[in-house]
């Protein structure tokens, strides 16, 4: 029975070719965008999920006044694994940026961390040489990576024992160690990225044991007895424990309150203060999940329209099977093993299509997916999205066609109307419903991108390059001379030097203010700036004034922005001349500027603190910054370079533009539109070809009566408008559904943006425009094809 129902399939695939055609490069489309989309969504929601103890590792974060923040204060883990009975592990981490010295050779590198001998054990990073046992117990040994060992070394087997030197980092001291352990380069789906693992010893000895439950300088990481895993009620009385047990230990007695996030949550769970880089979105993933499953719906909708609506061509066979005895399951059977076929073929072909374009792909999302066809695991997905669309596909139609009548289908009787074509109709408005929605979405994010791209930030991006400058030999001597070598060059109109990039800042200090409650903490970025500063970044000073030229009474002073006189309850008109405190240090303010972004624009603006150098006899050197003339950029980064080399001969030179920096703070947003795009614009072409499909059908249905219109003297255009009509009709109700559902999903994607556009009227008179001029084009070629033919033919039978 069953091989009847293939042959069957097989003949009635090869019988309607055009239709079958349509179905099987609809669903072959549909299938392959949605398993690209799903290998995506697979990838964003593994991070971490290698690590055989995720799912008992919890991150303490925490609250504090208005900031939720990634980091704790130094103490907390072990704390907690002190005096918390469900706790079994715990483990604190800190970042570092230092200059890596080889030999003679020195590199920047930005992927290091400070961690105790718990990291390891908790975090199971496979160990390629080394005793796993012995590792970061040892203050003068270090741990590196695979990668790290050939950049730094040549291989693996030449790094076992060689020393590093750390140099140029927030601690200010060298530090000499060991290499004796390797990693195995770490995977890229875990959300934390490193090089090199410094024993904790070493971060210790730069802190003040007396002040350490006032520094929010650590990430800190808890393993948790089993029996609370995944446990909310568990989970929230742990909570509990670690605020109680703060409250009892801290002796800065700061209100604060902490919170347990699971470690497969931190990726999709960004936006605290100073986490660590490269998080994902949640709503991205979201978004795109309901995209995929859109595409496949679109796509599911084209079988059922074309199948019904070709029904009438198998009426008779249908009368036939049921007067020699079929019944009606088994012609349920029969449909669902045709659409069931016909699904396969689109699942094989859709694979092909996979494989072609995972690279176009990975190189659009910034991922390095791939797809295991021999996994059990991919196996049994691929044909659960096969069988699923089958049946989804196949079962209107199934349950449609097995219900007619035999007496009255060999007689003739029509059952294509009713019921039918409300429900076929239903389908087209809910196809174009979703199309309209994902173009009216398309719409808003890109005008969302460029305002992000163009939006007035608050200081002048443009031909800004800066270069990193070694914290090496005599700071003062060293800058002087960069600033008479500077002003000499013709191409470089102004420069500034910074202690850090204001598109980089991760680290901050501890502010207070007359008036301020005493149990509260707050952590401000501070950046060190020369005289320069607002000059060259092209900055409104708004009230009292900046830095003066080697003035030494002002590396006591303070400037700062219009959020920080907000957060000290103080307004510009009498701020200037108020004491404040930052990092134990009292100051007066001298200035204040007008808000800048220097944080991606989803966030609000946060407060800044700027000091100066004393004179350049002390300070954090950072980066040089110049402006330089657009006609003579790539000849300034060449000029900077051969000012700095015989000043640090040694040192590598790290060089970019703010602008650069700027946009790579909103690349994953153009990463998601640019998707978000392509894959809009195929679920408009999946819901054409079904519409081309249905025009077709209805085009011959209705041949005999074209015939007998042309014959009356209707003209070509009138007969291409009456044809095209009704479609127009459905596309015109799915703009009713589809124009408030749109407004209301991207009024909440936008709310996410700190500074965001409104959706303005002309995006969707844009969209209805669009919808109803590719639906026109999706039947007009039969139209006019019809309407154009010999009526002759048409007639000849009658």
């Amino acid at each position: 029975m069953f091989r009847n129902y293939l042959k069957t399939a097989f003949r009635n695939l090869t019988r309607n070719k055009l239709f079958s055609g349509l179905n099987i490069i609809g669903l072959a489309t549909g299938m392959a965008c949605s398993i690209l989309i799903f290998l995506w969504v697979q990838d964003e929601r593994s991070y971490d999920r290698f690590n055989t103890n995720a799912a008992h590792i919890y991150r303490i974060t925490s609250h504090v006044m208005d900031m939720n923040m990634a980091i704790t204060p130094i103490p907390m883990s072990i704390t907690a694994k002190k005096e918390i009975p469900a706790v079994k592990m715990a483990t604190t981490i800190a970042p570092l940026k230092s200059t890596v010295t080889i030999g003679h050779q020195k590199f920047d590198d930005k992927n290091i961390f400070y961690a105790d001998s718990n990291f390891l054990r908790m975090f199971n990073y496979p160990v390629v040489k080394g005793d796993p046992a012995t590792l970061l117990t040892s203050p003068d040994e270090i741990v590196i990576t695979e990668s790290a060992a050939k950049k730094y070394f040549g291989g693996i087997g030449n790094a076992m024992g060689k020393v590093i030197r750390l140099e140029n980092n927030a601690g200010g001291v060298p530090m000499t160690l060991t290499v004796n352990a390797i990693l195995k380069d770490i995977p890229h789906n875990s959300h934390l990225q490193f090089d090199m693992l410094l024993p904790k010893q070493q971060y210790d000895k730069k802190r003040n044991p007396s002040e350490i439950w006032g520094n929010f300088d650590v990430y800190s990481y808890l393993w948790i007895d089993e029996h609370a895993d995944g446990n909310p009620a568990a989970i929230a009385s742990l909570e509990k424990q670690v605020n109680s047990m703060h409250d009892r230990n801290d002796n800065f007695h700061i209100k604060s309150t902490y919170n347990l996030q699971a470690l497969p949550d931190i990726h999709l769970q960004p936006g605290l203060f100073m986490d660590v880089a490269g998080g994902g979105n949640k709503q991205y993933v979201t978004i795109f999940l309901l995209v995929a499953i859109f595409i496949l719906l679109i796509a599911c909708i084209n079988f059922m329209n074309l199948s019904t609506a070709i029904s009438g061509q198998r009426a008779k066979e249908v009368g036939l099977r049921k007067t020699v005895g079929a019944q009606r399951f088994q012609l349920i059977l029969q449909f669902l093993s045709e659409s069931l076929l016909l699904s396969l073929v689109s699942l094989v072909i859709s694979i092909g299509l996979v494989i072609l374009l995972l690279p176009l792909f990975n190189a659009l999302a910034a991922k390095s997916i791939s797809i295991n066809l021999l996994s059990v695991k991919n196996i049994g997905l691929l044909l659960a999205i096969a069988v699923a669309v089958g049946v989804i596909s196949g079962s209107y139609p199934a349950l449609f066609l097995s219900s007619f009548n035999p007496v009255k289908v060999l007689k003739g009787v029509k059952y294509l109307h009713g019921r039918t074509n409300y429900f076929r109709n239903g389908l087209v408005v809910l196809q174009f419903s979703i199309s309209v929605i994902l173009i009216i979405s398309t719409l808003v994010v890109f005008n969302q991108l460029q305002y992000i791209r163009h939006r007035d930030i608050g200081f002048n991006k443009d031909n800004l390059l800066y270069t990193k400058v070694p914290d090496a030999g005599d700071f003062s001597a060293n800058f002087r001379a960069l600033k008479t070598k500077l002003s000499e060059q013709s191409r470089i109109t102004d420069y500034t030097l910074i202690s850090h990039l204001p598109t980089d800042l991760q680290t901050g200090q501890k502010v207070t203010w007359p008036g301020m409650d005493q149990e509260t903490l707050f952590i401000a970025p501070e950046i060190w700036v020369d005289e320069n500063f607002v000059r060259v970044f092209g900055m409104k000073l708004l009230a009292g004034r900046f830095f003066r030229k080697d003035d030494i009474a002002d590396s006591k002073n303070y400037v700062v922005n219009e959020t920080a006189l907000k957060k000290f309850n103080m307004d510009v008109a009498t701020a200037v001349g108020k004491k404040i405190t930052v990092d134990e240090r009292e100051g007066e303010i001298i200035g204040i500027v007008k808000d800048f972004n220097f944080k991606p624009i989803q966030q609000t603006i946060e407060p800044l603190i700027l000091r100066t150098y004393d004179g350049y006899a002390n300070g954090t050197a950072g980066f040089i910054v110049v402006k330089t003339r657009t006609a003579g950029i790539e000849r300034s980064m060449s000029d900077v370079r051969n000012i700095l080399q015989p000043i640090f001969p040694e040192y590598p030179f790290l060089q970019g533009f703010v602008d650069d920096d700027l946009g790579r703070l909103y690349i994953a947003e153009q990463r998601m539109g640019k998707l978000f795009n392509v894959f809009s614009v195929l679920s408009v072409i999946i819901s054409c070809l079904g519409l081309f499909g249905l025009a077709t059908f209805a085009t011959q249905k209705r041949i005999k009566e074209i015939g007998v219109r042309k014959v009356l003297g209707a003209s070509a255009a009138g007969i291409v408008a009456m044809l095209s009509k009704d479609f127009i009709k459905l596309v015109a109700v799915a703009l009713i559904i589809a124009f408030p559902v749109s407004w209301l999903v991207m009024n909440k994607w936008l709310d996410n943006f700190a500074y965001r556009i409104s959706i303005s009227w002309w995006m969707f008179l844009f969209a209805g425009i669009m919808a109803i001029l590719i639906a026109f084009l999706s039947v007009s070629y039969q139209s006019v094809k019809a309407a154009l033919s010999n009526p002759v033919k048409s007639l000849r039978s009658e």
